[in-house]
């Protein structure tokens, strides 16, 4: 402040001083006094704007110059509160919408993993090319080939996952335990925050009884004991001694390869048995993750892996004919099933922020024209254009900073009920936050829109013309022109932009509305699930498994309330499954790599009742093949369309390659009965060709136990799980659900994203609209007096609606095409995430051009209808 005082203390003394010497001279060269002083002062100039000019010279007179322009600012949105609400609320809108859709971008997206040099690890798959799936699962002789051969990874370590039972320390529970080689930890370059973690010991016979437990369940389980370190805990049964507990931002989980579906909850090192180094004998079913060497690049390690899998193609054709190896990196493989949808609502919040700085923009300038006369009596004493300008953009500046400030707050709370409305293993509640990233994104994002919304408004004013303005009334100005056409543009960008938004909208609500249509080929109503995993120390063998399960049912199927029940090895709908190679032996043999591939599914008594799945041809296995090892298979309706069409399946006979890759060792089984099909991938993933085999077929210890209900099926929770505790107090009722339930989840994920893209296309729609309502009523403000002497010299009403209505037409039908042929482009970006509707659906688009034209002439058609009630008398006196 000093500094400033004494700055235009020495500017003043200067100018008096030149202006002294001017008039010095002038009155030397024979002028009066006043005539040389006169004189002087023309020739010198504005004093004002020279003093200004001076202090943007220095950076303390440009802060305090800022200041004042700030201050100003600051009063001028106060002496208008509407209008500030309105603008800062709309900025909120976009402003808070784009961070909080953002914070979840930089969490899947942007945000380093937790692994030390992300960026160099990768996953590492098998791809069939003649059933094409480019992550599938490794099967361990081709992984060990792999690892031998390469010499492009520093490291590969494997995983499959699986449900075991952990007792002890509180009531019996089943969770998703990894099993890993001893190097998982070291290749991902993750140490446990306790204990020494694996140690290559571990991976050798007879050392690998040692566990890792996730943060969760040592908080959970364990009560976070610090001394856990070194303690033994039951696992299936098992002793497993702790050796440590993984950080917890460690969230290890790719969903493609995993058996379970969720998320591990511990990791246990599995040693490969010598059985597993060969060809013949094993399946696929590990996930593989590796470690680029320094140097080495995914198309290097790409090559190099394309070479080894045709080695191992040339070496084992039977098994490895037609596989080759997709290396992906791990950011890609996380991000993969999020990331167009993530870009698509991200794109849709910004378009969202556009038409919110149009909106804003729209206001300025009407604004704008009422501060006119102000700005040219401003420029007429000595405001250069700068000035003007510069007051301006503080002024859009300052409204961009408040709205900013309630968007973050906005984002904060948004976020947070994202999260919680979000599916489950969809989005991770404690990745995503509002970091450094996120709010340097936040300020970014505000001061772009204050420069969006401020330039114009400001520009045009800075260059309205004075002796225009300075007339009576001035409104046929050149700048007032150039305000009317930026309105107009602004209102059409408004409704272009909302156009491609609903369009985008109302393809995923058609898809949604298709998807909900699909018959999932059984009846999931009053259908209860839950998992039951039998651990091997107590049921060791076959027969002990099946004499479980038998009694198990026997003993549900005797509850009040249940009226069947049966098992199958792996739900519907949620994406889990094993598949395997079929020898029909009335077609000729071929290589194991060559035969007709198949999922198979192990099942229970009375399992077509309970599920209610249709028997199409023949019958369902009998008591005795239900209870004893028949050799006999039921199919379904895509398995007799692909692979026997034209053929009567009954009596064929397959060799179902599930229990060895040798056809020597395998017993054909008959085809006894055709099924209906059943959408066991979710409801937009066609049937696949399908085998059934009863339980005593294939004695597996973890089964899906299924109950059909008379009513409320979670009713019965309580006493079923009872009945399970009579028959083993040790054992959990895991992943309790009803077929319902599991029904809305694999809808959940195109639920989300086409309940976002609505709420963002509302807010469109609903910023549109506002736009074309202010500027018809501006226009028929600006107009009453020519509606006025209208109305006097004659014009009905409805002449004057026409007029207003007109002009609103107009606009609108130019917003419409330029947002349907925006929207016929963009939309196709939507294609991969829609079902059984085209990305150019003519029905959708002619839906969202008459919704977004019947809003636009409702909004337009308030202020229409207003200005046929102007009076005559009123509007002549109108200024």
């Amino acid at each position: 402040m000093l500094r400033r005082e004494r700055l235009d203390q020495d500017l003043d003394e200067e100018m008096r001083s030149h202006l002294e010497m001017r008039a010095a001279d002038n009155r030397a060269a024979g002028m009066s006094p006043e005539e040389a002083r006169r004189e002087a002062q023309k020739r010198f100039g504005n004093t004002t704007l020279l003093k200004e000019d001076a202090r943007n010279a220095d950076i303390v007179g440009w802060l305090d110059a800022a200041a004042r322009d700030f201050r100003y600012a600051l009063r001028m949105l106060r002496r208008s509160p509407g209008f500030t609400a309105v603008a800062v609320l709309t900025l909120a809108l976009g402003i808070g919408a784009n961070t909080a859709i953002f914070s979840v971008v930089n969490s899947v997206l942007i945000r380093p993993l937790p692994y030390h040099d992300p960026a160099g690890l990768v996953m590492v798959w098998e791809n069939d090319s003649l059933h094409p799936n480019p992550h599938n699962t490794v099967s361990p002789p081709n992984f060990l080939d792999w690892q031998s051969r390469n010499t492009v990874f520093s490291g590969m370590a494997y995983i499959f996952d699986e449900r075991d039972s952990l007792t002890g320390n509180g009531e019996p529970e089943e969770i998703v335990v990894q099993d890993v080689s001893a190097n998982f930890f070291s290749v991902l370059g993750v140490n446990p925050i306790l204990g020494p973690g694996f140690t290559p010991e571990n991976g050798q016979a007879g050392h690998d009884n040692v566990v890792i437990l996730s943060y969760g369940l040592w908080k959970e389980r364990f009560g976070g004991d610090p001394a856990i370190v070194g303690k033994s805990i039951a696992l299936n049964g098992h002793a497993q001694t702790v050796v440590g507990v993984a950080p917890q931002n460690f969230q290890w989980f790719i969903k493609d390869g995993s058996l379970t579906g969720a998320k591990p909850q511990m990791w246990s090192p599995f040693v490969f048995p010598q059985s597993f180094h060969d060809h013949k004998q094993m399946g696929r079913f590990i996930t593989v993750v590796a470690r680029l060497n320094s140097g080495a690049s995914y198309s290097q390690a790409q090559a190099q892996m394309n070479a080894i899998a045709s080695q191992l193609e040339q070496e084992y054709p039977d098994s490895d004919g037609h596989w080759g190896v997709n290396v992906v990196p791990l950011r890609e493989q996380i991000s993969g099933d999020l990331r167009l949808a993530l870009l698509v609502l991200f794109g849709a919040v910004a378009f969202v922020l556009l038409i919110a700085c149009a909106n804003v923009s729209s206001l300025l300038l009407a604004r704008a024209a009422s501060r006119e006369r102000e700005m040219a009596i401003r420029t007429a004493i000595g405001a250069s254009r700068w000035r003007i300008a510069r007051q301006l953009l503080m002024e859009s500046l300052l409204l961009a900073l408040i709205g900013g400030g309630f968007g973050v707050a906005l984002a904060v709370w948004s976020t947070n009920a994202l999260l919680a409305a979000s599916p489950a293993n969809l989005l991770d509640l404690r990745s995503i936050s509002l970091d450094f990233r996120v709010l340097t994104f936040a300020v970014g994002a505000t001061l772009l829109a204050g420069l969006l919304f401020g330039f114009l408004p400001s520009y045009i004013s800075a260059h309205s013309r004075i002796s225009e303005t300075l007339k009576e009334g001035g409104r046929g100005s050149s700048s007032a022109s150039r305000r009317a056409f930026a309105r107009n543009a602004f209102v059409v960008t408004q409704l272009g932009l909302a156009l491609v938004l609903l369009a985008g909208s109302g393809l995923l609500i058609r898809s949604f509305v298709r998807l909900i249509g699909v018959d999932p080929g059984f009846d999931s109503g009053h259908l209860l699930t839950f998992k039951v995993t039998l651990p091997n120390s107590k049921y060791g063998t076959d027969p002990l498994c099946k004499a479980f399960f038998q009694q198990l049912l026997a003993k549900l199927v005797a509850v009040p309330g249940v009226r069947s029940a049966s098992m199958e090895s792996f739900p519907p709908l949620t994406g889990l499954g094993a598949a395997t190679a079929v020898h029909l032996l009335s077609q000729p043999p071929l290589a194991v790599s060559d035969l007709p591939v198949a999922n198979v599914r192990v099942v229970g008594p009375d399992y077509l009742a309970t599920m209610n799945i249709p028997l199409r041809a023949g019958r369902f296995f009998s008591a005795q093949e239900l209870a004893e090892e028949k050799h006999v298979t039921i199919i379904n309706q895509a398995f007799a369309d692909k692979y026997l069409h034209g053929v009567n399946p009954l009596g064929q006979k397959a060799a179902i390659y599930m229990k060895s890759l040798d056809e020597k060792e395998i017993k054909p089984s008959e085809i006894i009965g055709v099924v209906g099909d059943v959408h066991q991938m979710g409801l937009d993933a066609s049937p696949e060709p399908t085998v059934y085999w009863p339980h005593s077929e294939l004695v597996m210890s973890g089964m899906t136990i299924l109950l059909r209900t008379s009513n409320d099926p979670l009713a019965l929770v309580t006493t079923i799980r009872g009945e399970l505790q009579q028959l083993d107090p040790e054992l959990p009722m895991a992943a309790v659900a009803t077929m319902d339930q599991l029904l809305a989840d694999s809808l959940s994920r195109s639920r989300f994203t086409m309940l976002l893209l609505g709420i963002f296309s509302a807010v469109a729609l609903l910023l549109a609209a506002v736009g074309i309502y202010g500027l018809i009523a501006y226009s028929v403000t600006q107009r009453t007096q020519e509606l006025g002497i209208r109305i006097a010299l004659g014009a009905q009403r409805r002449d004057v609606l026409r007029l207003v209505l007109g002009q609103g037409a107009r606009l609108t039908l130019l917003g419409v095409a330029l947002g349907l042929l925006a929207a016929l482009a963009i939309s196709r970006l939507l294609a991969s995430m829609l079902f059984g509707v085209s990305a150019t659906d003519p029905l959708t688009f002619a839906g969202v051009v008459a919704l977004l034209a019947t809003v636009a002439l409702l909004a337009c058609f308030i202020p229409a209808r207003r200005a046929t009630r102007v009076d005559p008398i009123v509007a002549l006196r109108y200024e």
